[in-house]
């Protein structure tokens, strides 16, 4: 199964602030816009362990397939 690797520098809690945080192993995220909330699961889709970021402040939300590669920049 294909699966995807970000770069996330984003808030991801009450004063946490990820910074150039690399995370492999995605297989698939989604955007909560009303909430402007990120999410990244690991696992089945939508059902594996996820990561949540906060996209108040980001300015680039970015996903790049390249060769069968998806890259995903937040920042």
């Amino acid at each position: 199964m294909p699966t995807a690797t970000a770069t996330v520098t984003a808030k991801s809690g009450p004063a946490v602030q990820s910074t150039a945080t690399v995370i492999s192993g995605i297989t698939s995220y989604s955007v909560d816009v009303r909430r402007s909330v990120l999410q990244f699961y690991q696992g089945n889709e939508l059902t594996g362990p996820a990561k949540e970021f906060d996209l108040t402040g980001v300015t680039t939300f970015t996903t790049v397939i390249s060769g069968g590669n998806f890259t995903i920049t937040v920042s």
